[in-house]
């Protein structure tokens, strides 16, 4: 008996250490909101916190909401679903993931819109998080969200991604200075059709929306959308660190003057000015604002 105790007490500072180091063990909680939805008159809103949070450091800390599938309870996306925590940790951002369910939460104007603004302040009582300039992430019913609460309040937003989305916002000049990001499997046909035909209808309001198809995948998450959305909340999570101090909050982006251009049959990218971007069709051109942005929209082209 002294052996197994003795074994035990071993292991458990073993299984500790490895959640630590994959990172399952970083500091996780929620808050409660009430709402009059009928199916949401207590919504749980769960937070992850960055590994190195330090309350003292002069700048707030940067939120990402997560909106997963539909009626998602969103302790599954905050602890580590599709794998935001590394990111999170790398780049200092709160995760933030609402348990929304039915009563229409996708369309903020409602009553989803103020329940998570609630629950910001909420979090913001506890921790130095900046409660505006707010990173949105969504796919599949999620996706809806993602886009729709940016369109609701522009001016809180600095950037946003939808994938595998079957509704969006109409286009609309209040979202220029928004920058956004679309993706979705092209197996996927009529969420691939509504999504293209989005990403077409902002460019009438002279809005790029980045656009990315991927091959042969149906309602899923590649995992090369992953890794551009975060190059693409990466960048402009670096651009417009000013947001973050409170003395100086920045506006909205100023329209992207693009670095390259992609091609959305082939998903080769180009320099801007060079022969190869000017010889793509008009409405294959997909404006890609940094390197790495556009290394990692051009990745899982098979």
């Amino acid at each position: 008996m002294k052996r197994i105790k003795k074994l035990i007490g071993a292991i458990i500072p073993l299984l500790f250490l490895s959640a630590v180091l994959c990172g399952q063990a970083q500091e996780t909680g929620s808050v409660q909101v009430a709402t009059m939805a009928p199916n949401n008159r207590a919504v749980t809103v769960y937070y992850r916190v960055p590994k190195d949070y330090d309350a003292k450091r002069l700048d707030s800390y940067r939120v990402l909401f997560i909106f997963g599938g539909r009626n998602t309870t969103g302790k599954a996306d905050v602890t580590g679903r599709l794998g935001w925590g590394k990111w999170a940790d790398e780049q200092g951002v709160f995760i933030v993931c609402p348990g929304f369910k039915d009563d229409n939460y996708w369309e903020p104007k409602a009553w989803s819109g103020k329940a998570l603004s609630d629950a910001v302040t909420l979090i913001g009582k506890k921790y130095k998080i900046c409660q505006s300039k707010l990173f949105f992430y969504g796919y599949s019913a999620g996706s809806q969200s993602s886009n729709l609460f940016p369109a609701w309040r522009p001016d809180s937003a600095r950037a946003w991604v939808s994938h595998a989305c079957g509704y969006f916002y109409n286009p609309s000049a209040m979202m220029r200075g928004v920058p956004g990001l679309v993706t979705c499997g092209d197996a996927d046909t009529a969420r691939y059709v509504i999504s293209r035909r989005f990403v077409e209808g902002n460019r009438k309001f002279g809005i790029d929306v980045i656009w990315r198809s991927y091959p042969n995948h149906p309602h899923d998450v590649p995992p090369d959308s992953l890794e551009l959305a975060r190059a693409f909340f990466t960048f402009y999570h670096t651009k417009y660190a000013s947001d973050l101090r409170h003395s100086n909050l920045a506006g909205r982006a100023e329209p992207e003057k693009p670095q390259f251009i992609g091609d959305a049959e082939d998903y080769e990218f180009y320099p801007v000015d060079s022969p190869g971007a000017k010889n793509i069709p008009p409405e294959d051109q997909v404006p890609l604002p940094s390197k790495a942005v556009a290394e990692a929209w051009q990745g899982g082209r098979k």
